[in-house]
């Protein structure tokens, strides 16, 4: 998935609540692309105050990725084959 395809699917997701789950179903052909995706997801999470809490994606077929991508946990999505974001938002107290 091309980064600007990523961030059109990132910008209409991201306002729809406090945790949420984008899944990307066109999962990058190469190592270089999936690491460009990760760490553009990382910071757009940073951006819009969201933390990056877990990825899944197919580990089959990107075996040198750890349990860990920096910070963030990695995990094997299974027969799935899409790579998926977590997010999560701090709650904001009520004034």
């Amino acid at each position: 998935m091309a980064t600007a395809r990523f961030e059109q699917l990132f910008d209409k997701t991201f306002p729809i609540a406090n945790n949420l789950i984008l899944t990307v179903t066109e999962v990058p052909e190469c190592e270089e692309e999936l690491i460009k995706l990760l760490e553009r997801a990382m910071l757009r999470g940073f951006d819009n105050h969201a933390r990056l809490t877990q990825i899944q994606l197919p580990m089959e077929r990107f075996p040198f990725m750890d349990s860990k991508f920096w910070h963030v946990p990695v995990e094997d999505c299974g027969k799935a084959q899409v790579l998926r974001f977590f997010f999560e938002q701090p709650e904001t107290e009520a004034h």
